[in-house]
C-alpha cells in the first residue's frame, strides 16, 4: 500500500490555524487583531506535529479501511485537541505544542488497534 506523504502534515498545520481563527471569531464576534505572528506559528507547529502523528499511524495500517478509521478518530479528537491547545497556552510554549498531541495520539493509537482488527477479520 502506498504510504501517506509527510507533506500532508503541513496541511494539517494550516487547518489548525484556520480552525483557531474561526473559533476566535465565533467566540468573540471579531477577528483577533492583537495576535502576534508567533502565536500563529506555534499553532501551525502544533498542528504539524499532530499531522505527523496522523501520518505515522496511517502508514502503519495494512488496509485502506484501517486508514479511514484512523483519520476519523483523528478528526473526532481534533475539537478536544484544539481546546487543549488553547488551555495549554496558560503554560506557555510547551503547553501549546504538547497538550494537543495527547488526544490526537491517544485517539489515533486506539483507532490503529481497531483498524488492525477490522483489516484482519
Amino acid at each position: 500500500m502506498k504510504k501517506t506523504s509527510y507533506y500532508w502534515a503541513l496541511m494539517v498545520g494550516l487547518l489548525v490555524v484556520v480552525a483557531q481563527v474561526i473559533t476566535f471569531y465565533i467566540r468573540f464576534g471579531r477577528w483577533n487583531n492583537n495576535a502576534l505572528f508567533l502565536d500563529y506559528l506555534l499553532m501551525f507547529a502544533a498542528g504539524a506535529l499532530g499531522g505527523l502523528i496522523l501520518i505515522y499511524f496511517q502508514n502503519r495500517q495494512p488496509s485502506l479501511n484501517a486508514r479511514w478509521i484512523v483519520l476519523i478518530a483523528f478528526l473526532l479528537a481534533s475539537p478536544l485537541a484544539l481546546s487543549m491547545m488553547i488551555a495549554g497556552g496558560l503554560l506557555g510554549i510547551p503547553g501549546i505544542l504538547i497538550f494537543p498531541q495527547i488526544p490526537w495520539a491517544l485517539f489515533s493509537w486506539l483507532a490503529s488497534l481497531v483498524g488492525r482488527r477490522v483489516s484482519r477479520g
